[in-house]
């Protein structure tokens, strides 16, 4: 799944190669780009943007360029549901605009064209192909209406579908010439369904918090950064330790995560460190085992393959049990991926709800784009349970 892998993360930013687990950007990687130009491309940054930022705790979701890439992922989500796509087409079409963003901060179009043009584009990637006339009434319809007038796209007059339909096609050319024409993606939706049904969690509470996170992730670049079975997993984690009744139940690092106060660094595990991640481990939809090749094997690099696909298929298990200490090693994921990805995600509720991203007239106009404010509640509403609640986390990892 190395190759699908890619999608996320366009060829420039590794070398030839490489066998680094990071197929995928890193947070440093990405604030360069917003922050630095690249020979052949025009990167600099819109009027009032930030100045290159490290890879803090709000180094990416507090940048304007990102800020302007989930407005445009909330116009894409709303567009979508409007015409009834899937949640897979709808998070290819914003993970696009988030690489677009990424690589061309100041994109010569309208963002609303490059909404439209990343939803056109994703469509007929996951082959769920609307008509452009479709995809441009729509779009019409949930670009000017206020929220007290809604428009029937079939009435939308044919001359001003043929007056968008040139800037949408010049910005489609221009998405793609941007992502490299590189159309490879992969998706956590189907794993994390897997990983529900393993751990078997009630599916009205837990699956339906984690299915939710799930989806508001696209809001952000974590599935830039991080491969589907992280995404997956941390999605159902976070969401089981949301459903916990007392902050005692909860991680100790989703306890960090949640507070306001800096994380104290990491404690030292007690056992042995894990063995290094397989090449072949990223996507992590699809069963290792033995090579098909029956014949002998004639070299060491044969064997060492062989045996990584064993060691892939003795690690998944048949059932997950979340009360376990990190159970998603099970299937090769490091702690430090699930941390990264919990605390981003946490942080990414905390801003967008406080209007850092969106003004409340653009939340209101796209209510049906905008991320769960269930989710965005619960977390809330455990850190106000936080603050009266005296917790430590050396105290709490010897309770796990």
């Amino acid at each position: 799944m190395r190759d699908v892998a890619m999608a996320a993360a366009p060829a420039p930013t590794h070398a030839p190669g490489s066998s680094s687990r990071y197929t995928f950007m890193t947070r440093g990687s990405i604030a360069s780009q917003l922050g630095g130009d690249r020979p052949g491309r025009s990167l600099e940054p819109p009027a009032g943007a930030l100045a290159p930022t490290p890879p803090g705790r709000n180094g990416l979701l507090d940048h304007p360029t990102m800020m302007a890439a989930a407005k445009g992922c909330v116009f894409i989500k709303d567009v979508a549901r409007s015409l009834g796509l899937p949640a897979r087409t709808i998070g290819t079409a914003q993970l696009l605009a988030h690489r677009v963003y990424i690589f061309q901060p100041s994109p010569p179009a309208s963002s609303t064209d490059v909404a439209t043009a990343c939803l056109l584009v994703a469509a007929k990637m996951e082959e769920t192909i609307k008509r452009l006339r479709d995809i441009l009434a729509h779009s019409y319809v949930l670009s000017t209406r206020s929220p007290d007038a809604r428009l029937d796209p079939q009435s939308v007059p044919a001359a001003t579908i043929d007056k968008m339909r040139p800037n949408v096609l010049a910005a489609e050319q221009f998405v793609m010439d941007t992502i490299g024409f590189d159309f490879r993606t992969s998706h956590p939706h189907l794993l994390y369904v897997k990983l529900a049904k393993m751990a078997r969690v009630p599916q009205q509470t837990t699956a339906a918090f984690g299915w939710a996170i799930l989806s508001d992730a696209f809001f952000t670049t974590l599935p830039i950064q991080y491969p589907p079975v992280v995404v997956a997993a941390g999605s159902l984690c976070l969401a089981w330790n949301l459903d916990r009744e007392s902050p005692a139940d909860t991680a100790p690092f989703i306890l960090e995560s949640l507070s306001a106060s800096p994380a104290p660094p990491p404690l030292a595990p007690p056992h042995a460190p894990r063995p290094p991640i397989p090449a072949d481990d990223g996507g992590g939809g699809r069963r290792g085992g033995p090579p098909r090749d029956r014949r002998p094997r004639r070299s060491s690099a044969a064997e060492s393959r062989g045996g990584a696909a064993a060691r892939q298929a003795r690690r998944r298990p048949e059932s997950l049990d979340l009360a376990a200490a990190e159970w998603w090693s099970a299937f090769g994921v490091p702690t430090e991926d699930i941390q990264g990805f919990v605390r981003q995600i946490i942080d990414f509720y905390s801003l967008f709800f406080s209007s850092a991203i969106a003004p409340p007239a653009y939340m209101e106009q796209h209510e049906c784009g905008l991320p769960s404010k269930a989710i965005a509640q619960k977390v809330g509403q455990w850190r106000m349970r936080l603050d009266g609640v005296l917790w430590t986390p050396a105290a709490t990892s010897e309770r796990d």
